[in-house]
């Protein structure tokens, strides 16, 4: 207890530092940009003018942490204290060391990864010591499952395991910190994906397109069932959902229009709009229909999405953008002046076209060149990036 106690105080030092007064005044405050995980999702505060630059934020993925931190992902994963620990440490370092525009807060989310969700519906998964939480390879639901009409979610494991972490860390962590029980952030097609099998799933697309909207249906109202919960849970408000589609390129336009978009629309009114619509994926040729979708507090241009311009020349209306970068590609595996003329080719895409906020972002990043040297490359890429801003201003 005496280390946490001591990261929490170091925690509070630093959110009232003039580096971070700096940062946040970069960001809106509408909205809570820590959310369904664990990563910062902001929305600039002002729009471009001449000589302004837009924000530059950087992330990696826990698995980079193992190795310099010296922690276990299993452990950290099902033992709450242990999870807070690290969680700062992690939250921490990354203020410390990333010259980036990412502001340092009091929140500490709870967040189990990719399993959350359909580990609600019951599908298996397991915890390893150096990976995220993975699931096993069997589906829980076949054409001849019977999806339940109502949820009880105070019976569901890893509910449970939530609701312990929740309580446990509140009462380390105090009233001075914002504790925020996981949220359902996974968008109802890849729910659906990891419940039924991608093989299964992709076949159902054409063999039984019936069974696939049974499947969406029972996944949105899932959602739904569970952010209501949550609130009841928490005595909270329902705030915006987030949707992170992961692995909607997989599908063409034709079928996101038919199998997805409807069940995410329905989401989008009944919430009042998204706050974060997401993929790692290349949507650019889905983006017309995510453009109907409604109000879209901030539009995710993946790591996949190599050419942004292609991307933005089929908004037909102003959206904030996060412009995430490909590490491996544009930061660990590139040299100083292939990521200048990459980053300088998204800056003049998004002033050509007149995007009034964007974000210039990577994230996901992964062990490659060993933990120190990644993190090495990654300050380098905040460092170039603001580089070419300030050339282009």
């Amino acid at each position: 207890m005496g280390k946490i106690t001591k990261l929490l105080d170091t925690l509070n030092r630093l959110c009232d530092t003039e580096e971070n007064k700096r940062r946040q005044s970069l960001w809106l405050e509408s909205e809570c940009p820590i959310r369904g995980e664990t990563q910062w999702h902001g929305i600039p505060g002002a729009g471009v003018r001449p000589g302004a630059a837009m924000p530059v934020t950087a992330e990696c993925l826990n698995t980079l942490w193992l190795e310099i931190l010296g922690f276990r992902l299993d452990r950290y994963y099902n033992d709450p204290e242990y999870y807070l620990e690290h969680y700062l440490r992690m939250k921490i370092e990354k203020f410390t060391g990333f010259p980036d525009d990412t502001p340092i807060d009091r929140n500490i989310p709870i967040g189990f990864g990719v399993v959350f969700e359909a580990g609600i519906l019951g599908q298996k998964y397991y915890l390893s010591p150096d990976e995220e939480p993975a699931f096993v390879a069997a589906p829980v639901i076949t054409k001849a499952s019977d999806f339940p009409a109502v949820f009880d979610f105070d019976s569901i494991e890893i509910i449970k395991t939530a609701q312990r972490f929740h309580n446990v860390i509140r009462n380390i962590a105090g009233k001075e910190f914002n504790v925020i029980f996981p949220v359902w952030f996974r968008g109802p097609q890849g729910v659906a994906l990891y419940i039924r099998g991608f093989e299964n799933f992709l076949i159902d697309l054409t063999d039984n397109p019936g069974f696939v909207h049974r499947t969406m249906r029972y996944v949105t109202d899932a959602q739904k069932a569970f952010i209501t919960w949550r609130a009841r849970y928490l005595e909270e408000p329902v705030y915006k959902v987030d949707l992170f589609n992961d692995d909607i390129p997989i599908m063409s336009p034709e079928s996101y229009t038919e199998f997805v978009y409807p069940y995410e629309r329905e989401l989008c009114d009944l919430y009042g709009g998204i706050y974060y619509w997401h993929s790692c994926g290349d949507i650019t040729r889905h983006i017309p229909d995510i453009n109907r979708l409604g109000d879209i507090d901030l539009l995710d241009f993946g790591v996949s999405m190599d050419d942004k311009g292609a991307g933005l020349s089929t908004l037909n209306r102003s959206l904030n953008i996060e412009m995430r970068v490909l590490a491996h590609r544009y930061i660990q595996n590139a040299a100083d002046d292939e990521i200048e003329v990459y980053m300088r080719d998204i800056v003049v895409s998004c002033r050509e076209r007149n995007i009034e906020k964007y974000v210039l972002r990577t994230s996901g990043m992964s062990l490659l060149l060993g933990a120190r040297e990644d993190l090495k490359r990654l300050v380098r890429w905040v460092e170039l990036t603001r580089k070419v801003q300030g050339e282009l201003s």
